[in-house]
């Protein structure tokens, strides 16, 4: 295989296990919340709250993220990233009271703040135009993996450990992901081809305004927010209803919520490829416009063989958008913006994330119904979908002259 093939993929790789261990991190505390808020004393509201907290320290490090992987490249940062996620998992499984708690939660999900734009950047620097939906698809499945991955070992280690022992092994797993990014992790755009001056091209307080009038990217950011205001919430809660609902064990429960990981896992190349070749608004606008009913149908539903079919539509249609609103993004601003931009678009999203957990404890302790909840989840898809249809996309001309010397370059194979 051609050399920058394979350097290709091994930065795709990194900057995809970044993102696995920062989902791992963040979904941690879902299996565990029926065990660990008793441990705590803590009602749901407080327990959605522990989710809400790593997004807060999420959000509010996308642009600054996004602009650092503009200024200093996206290997230093993931390395930064990669400590710091690390070190303050762990100590959450130490954490003696619930403050202390939060803070670490915090300070997790600032360390998680830059991974989704540094990945951006490392598919638009080693990818040509026309892989890079393939590209996203790969990147994205990071997420999915996590929550199968956590839904399999955290109830289990919980169960025969105690709680906190899951925020041990999910503390020590990033930081073995720095030896490798530091060892293994190149750029292939060198810092030293922007310098201007002895500075890298610096991304002005005018560039970043103008990021807020790109209409694209802000129908984008408003469309994800939607999806990610119903995706979070289920990953989030899901398990809980499984549990207290439906009276499965948490083990049980996890094993469906893994079943739920793996399908979206699968969903995601497949919607990358698509986006490569087909209609992305269409595209995106069915899967967000189909999560709510499944939402509501799974709220409803109180007969056990349903959810093998119900669980795995809830995890393709909950992340199979996300990996074509990656390229929409990339298509809509200027390479040198998009660590900035992506920072931008995807705390948007986040926002979303980190409301939906936090709102959808409130109506549990307020009603104590679970299908309020998931018809709370559902709003923000439809009103994603009909956000979306405003997005103005270029024609799916071909750009396989446009981009031929570089594919040629990238995916010769000797």
């Amino acid at each position: 295989m051609n050399t920058k093939v394979k350097s290709a993929f091994v930065a795709l790789s990194i900057a995809w296990l970044a993102y696995l261990l920062s989902y791992v991190s963040r979904m941690s505390w879902s299996p565990i919340i029926p065990i660990a808020s008793g441990d705590l004393g803590i009602n749901a509201t407080q327990a959605g709250s522990y989710m809400t907290a790593f997004y807060i320290g999420y959000v509010v490090t996308q642009i600054p993220g996004g602009f650092l992987i503009d200024r200093y490249g996206y290997r230093k940062v993931l390395l930064g990233c990669f400590s710091i996620i690390g070190l303050f998992t762990f100590l959450t499984g130490v954490a003696p009271s619930f403050e202390i708690g939060i803070a670490t939660r915090v300070i997790a999900g600032i360390g998680s703040g830059a991974i989704f734009s540094a990945g951006l950047v490392v598919i638009n620097d080693w990818f040509p135009e026309n892989r890079r939906g393939l590209a996203n698809g790969i990147f994205m499945t990071a997420t999915s993996l996590a929550v199968s991955l956590v839904n399999l070992y955290v109830p289990t280690m919980a169960n025969g450990f105690g709680w906190r022992s899951a925020f041990y092994v999910s503390g020590i797993l990033p930081l073995i992901g720095l030896v490798i990014a530091f060892f293994f992790l190149k750029e292939r755009t060198p810092i030293s081809q922007n310098l201007k001056g002895g500075n890298r091209d610096k991304v002005s307080g005018r560039d970043i305004l103008s990021l807020f009038k790109n209409k694209n990217l802000m129908l984008t950011g408003i469309a994800g927010f939607g999806g990610q205001w119903a995706t979070m919430a289920t990953a989030t809660w899901a398990n809980s209803y499984l549990n207290k609902s439906l009276h499965l064990s948490l083990v049980q429960a996890g094993l469906f919520m893994s079943i739920f990981g793996f399908a979206a896992l699968l969903s995601k190349p497949v919607t990358g490829i698509l986006s490569d070749y087909y209609d992305r608004k269409a595209l995106t606008f069915w899967i967000l416009i189909l999560l709510g009913p499944v939402l509501l149908w799974f709220g409803h539903n109180k007969n056990l063989p349903l959810l093998y079919l119900l669980i795995p539509a809830m995890g393709i249609l909950g992340y199979a958008f996300y990996p074509v609103l990656n390229t929409v993004i990339g298509h809509s601003v200027e390479k040198r913006l998009l660590g900035t931009a992506s920072g931008l678009v995807n705390a948007m999203w986040q926002l979303g994330a980190m409301l939906s957990p936090l709102a959808v404890g409130a109506v549990i302790d307020a009603t104590g119904n679970y299908f309020y909840c998931f018809a709370t989840m559902a709003i923000g898809p439809f009103l994603g979908a009909l956000i979306f249809l405003f997005i103005k996309l270029e024609k799916k001309a071909s750009k396989i002259k446009q981009n031929s010397i570089e594919e040629v370059q990238l995916m010769n194979v000797r």
